[in-house]
């Protein structure tokens, strides 16, 4: 490149010489999850949304649990709201593992505390009470943090979770313009390359609200206090991980690589999507910043859509490939969005007793707010049936050998 190029504009965050590029040590990594109890191996991916995604995260992890599957999970990879859950899980992880992973003890030990607690009270109206914490370098992200750690992580270290299952919190690092993961071992991203968390201090709210920062409403978490193996004088500074990948997908790539144990192999990814839905039609609002939003909207879903699209590619190869002979970028799972609907004749045995809801109860559950405020009990038993429900189908209709003979059933709430 000449010296003096288009790329040399700060109105799109770089120059000619300062391009992204991968550090050169990619130690230390994060350690290999233990072997299930049976194969195979479970990776959930569960996307931003505020506590809609939570739910619907809940969802999922009922259905695996009325299957009998939730202790094969080892890996969940989550951003914004569905990190809320993912660590709500993982604080709770222990003491539903001592129960043997039984529908009871999730019901016990993260069901009913999370959904009494957003279903009683509304954190977006104390963040707003909070707001006179905010005093000298302290920001609304960090009351944002106190308060995901007052209502479900009691002081939680992320380095204390439990090592059975890697819980992947995801954040947008702006500095480098990638994915910046929290996890119990390592921290950092691949462009200024990761760190222990082992005596770092971090609380696993504190990964969360990274995670969840979503842009204008909360700061940037700024990790000033750290340094990586390239920094190079940079400080990582963090938001939303929905900006770069809304469904957490990226840390679950290589799954079935040549290097990882054999145990931990053709993994079945199950991807729970609920994001916000993009509405065709008119758009209002001031000018010039209704064309800003709508086209920050466009960019978010033409984002989604390929990943979604490059994974159900990545699932197709899988289903095609005759046993044995599966291709190293191919991958065993499911994917869906709350407004996921099923075809004629799929899912026929998952659907003779447990009826699809109406295309506009489902539509209304996929509309429902991004926000952290007071969800409803009946409205959260809503939006974790339709989890539980997606799940049941999407396995059932295209991994049917891996349930159990009898399919779980719930009566639904909505009916």
């Amino acid at each position: 490149m000449t010296d003096s190029t288009p790329l040399d504009s700060p109105a799109i965050g770089t120059s000619s010489t300062d391009l992204v590029e991968p550090c050169p040590n990619q130690e230390p990594r994060p350690a290999y999850p233990p072997a299930p109890p049976k194969q195979p191996p479970f990776a959930l991916a569960f996307s931003g949304g505020g506590f809609r995604a939570s739910l619907g995260a809940l969802g999922v992890l009922r259905f695996l649990a009325d299957a009998g599957l939730l202790g094969q999970v080892r890996w969940v990879s989550s951003v914004s709201g569905g990190s809320i859950l993912n660590g709500a899980f993982a604080v709770a992880y222990p003491d539903i593992e001592s129960a043997g992973f039984t529908p009871e003890a999730l019901e016990t030990h993260l069901v009913k505390p999370f959904v009494d607690r957003i279903s009683s009270a509304s954190m977006q109206k104390s963040l707003a009470g909070g707001l006179w914490k905010i005093v000298g370098r302290r920001t609304r992200t960090d009351v944002l943090a106190e308060k995901i750690d007052d209502w479900f992580f009691s002081g939680r270290l992320l380095e204390d979770i439990p090592p059975e299952c890697r819980f992947i919190f995801n954040a947008s690092n702006l500095t480098t313009g990638v994915r910046f993961g929290f996890e119990r071992d390592v921290f950092g991203d691949y462009v200024m390359g990761r760190r222990p968390t082992a005596g770092s201090g971090l609380r696993l709210a504190q990964a969360a609200a990274a995670s969840a920062s979503f842009p204008g409403a909360f700061a940037p978490v700024v990790l000033s206090q750290f340094t990586f193996p390239c920094s190079n004088g940079r400080t990582a500074t963090l938001l939303d991980g929905g900006t770069y990948d809304n469904m957490g997908l990226e840390p679950l790539d290589d799954l079935n690589r040549a290097s990882s144990p054999e145990h931990l192999r053709d993994a079945c990814l199950v991807v729970a999507n609920a994001g916000g839905v993009f509405r065709a039609g008119g758009f209002g609002g001031l000018p010039f910043l209704k064309n800003l939003q709508r086209t920050n909207s466009l960019l978010y879903r033409q984002s989604v859509v390929l990943r979604t699209r490059a994974m159900v590619e990545r699932f197709q190869a899988w289903e095609s490939a005759p046993a044995g002979e599966k291709p190293p970028w191919a991958r065993r799972g499911v994917i869906f969005g709350l407004a996921t609907t099923m075809r004629e004749g799929d899912a026929a045995e998952w659907r003779e007793t447990r009826p699809e809801p109406s295309k506009d109860a489902i539509v209304a559950l996929a509309r429902t707010p991004t926000t952290l405020d007071l969800f409803p009990q009946q409205l959260c038993e809503r939006l974790m049936y339709r989890g539980w429900w997606l799940t049941g189908a999407t396995l059932s209709q295209y991994h049917r050998e891996l349930l159990p003979a009898e399919l779980p059933t719930r009566p639904d709430p909505g009916a």
